[in-house]
């Protein structure tokens, strides 16, 4: 019984972990610090599935941590940033305790999945950074992609 118990909590704690992990990567070779500008992906907005207020949420909280950075948006960038999202609806079931011969439930609907940040250096046309964090859209969506974003922005540039 102990052992399933272990076995029990030890799948638990693997799923908890791996769920609320941000990873990142970057080139290790490449001199961050020669990057001032930076754009958005029109393409990548564009395909973005979700509401136009979020996007324009999103892209104006990315503006923001990247100014604080030193960073300035520019026609002529030096690195472009893509953003996207593989989100999922999670429904949730929690039976009534109060009515143990009726076959009541309370149902809820949330969107949750994996937001993405990646860095595209113009000049060379490939990803040099990029970094990825679980986000799960339930309670106030705009807070919940705001902490993701500087998650994720914490640490860029990286330093070599």
């Amino acid at each position: 019984m102990k052992i399933k118990l272990l076995t029990v909590f030890f799948v638990s704690f693997l799923l908890l972990t791996s769920c609320s992990s941000t990873k990142i990567d970057y080139d290790k070779s490449v001199d961050f610090g020669s990057y001032k500008t930076y754009a958005f992906y029109k393409k990548g907005l564009d395909h973005l599935k979700i509401p136009l207020k979020k996007k324009r949420f999103i892209v104006r909280t990315i503006s923001e941590a990247l100014l604080q950075k030193g960073f300035t948006k520019s026609s002529h960038p030096d690195f472009i940033v893509n953003i996207f999202t593989k989100l999922h609806d999670r429904i949730d079931v929690y039976p009534y305790p109060y009515f143990p011969y009726h076959r009541h439930a309370r149902i809820e609907k949330t969107k949750e999945g994996i937001f993405y940040i990646d860095i595209i250096d113009l000049k060379n046309k490939k990803v040099v950074w990029s970094g990825h964090t679980y986000i799960n859209l339930k309670g106030n969506d705009y807070k919940k992609f705001e902490t993701a974003i500087y998650k994720l922005l914490a640490d860029f540039p990286p330093k070599n």
